[in-house]
């Protein structure tokens, strides 16, 4: 056999590539905890930069290349600027700002630091905590994650997927910062919307429901899925990344959805989903690993189970790994 014999070097290069891919993410973390973007509001040499952001001039300038080959900065001489994506997502007053993202996942950087570990013990407890203030800030970290995530492309595909010109009230059930329902209520002008979440995580939702101008259309209430059922009264209810797999208290949230809606209600499940052969997609297997991820087909039997018909999955986001299902309530 000789090096030119294998009918797989193509997914051999991308798993050289996949081990690397670590390198960009600490580029952009690095950027981003060092206030480069921010920097850059206007354009200026690595040295200016440096002296913003009291960092060393000449690594700066190679983190700056970096961030130009993430297309998030371009070049002009020796003159670095924000490019619209940098704008868009890297930017605080940004309504795509991803910084939440970046921040959440210096928590789970370290916490996958301890996955060989986690696999031997079957507990994630040995797995170093992050540094502060990423672990007392956890929460808020991760609920403006999840803002930053739905407002780059998982929220504005949702709302392609579905028809709700003809339904009046959505409730959003652990809709944290109400990024899915911004985008639906914006698709669908005749929609309201009730983000139902925990205290703590309403008062981010308040805040990114005022930055869209949707206060008259969102509104909020609080409560606990483990304690409080869900009210009553809706026509087509979301629970986007709530239920994962077993474990998670899928069953008893699906039936307090079906007590909330009306008759004739629409279920919307968007969750990480496995394929029914359990090889994937890499997403939902990754994250299946750390949370917890269902089959299509589980997914669409615990719907059922609790009392729901035609449930079925009527989209897939291959990038995202993730699914939407629809049922609905007798």
């Amino acid at each position: 056999m000789t090096l030119f014999d294998s009918d797989n070097l193509d997914e051999a290069r991308q798993l050289l590539e996949l081990q690397w891919q670590f390198r960009a993410n600490r580029v952009l973390a690095a950027a981003h905890q060092l206030g480069i973007f921010v920097a850059l509001k206007e354009p200026g040499s690595a040295a200016a930069v440096a002296e913003k952001c009291a960092t060393d001039a000449a690594m700066t300038e190679k983190l700056l290349i970096a961030c130009c080959a993430l297309k998030l900065v371009g070049r002009n001489g020796d003159k670095f600027f924000l490019t619209q994506l940098g704008r868009d997502t890297m930017l605080p007053e940004s309504l795509r700002y991803m910084g939440g993202v970046l921040d959440h996942g210096e928590s789970l950087w370290w916490q996958w630091t301890g996955l060989a570990d986690a696999v031997r013990t079957g507990d994630w407890s040995a797995a170093p905590e992050p540094p502060e203030p990423f672990a007392s800030d956890w929460h808020e970290h991760f609920i403006r994650a999840m803002h930053g995530i739905a407002a780059n492309g998982p929220g504005q595909w949702l709302a392609e997927q579905v028809d709700l010109s003809s339904r009046k009230r959505l409730l959003d059930v652990g809709g944290g910062p109400g990024t899915n329902s911004i985008a639906l209520c914006q698709r669908f002008p005749d929609l309201k919307a009730v983000i139902w979440d925990l205290p703590q995580t309403l008062v981010i939702a308040r805040e990114v429901i005022k930055r869209f101008g949707l206060q008259e259309r969102i509104s909020v209430e609080e409560g606990d899925w483990n304690r409080d059922d869900f009210g009553s009264g809706y026509d087509c209810l979301l629970m986007s990344n709530i239920l994962h797999g077993a474990g998670e208290g899928a069953l008893m949230k699906l039936k307090k959805a079906e007590a909330a809606l009306e008759p004739g209600g629409l279920l919307m499940v968007n969750d990480f989903l496995l394929d029914d052969e359990g090889c994937g997609p890499l997403p939902a297997a990754l994250f299946n690993i750390m949370v917890g991820a269902y089959p299509v087909t589980e997914m669409l039997d615990v719907i059922t189970r609790a009392g729901f018909k035609e449930a079925s999955l009527v989209a897939r986001d291959g990038q995202r790994g993730n699914g939407l299902v629809t049922a609905r309530r007798p």
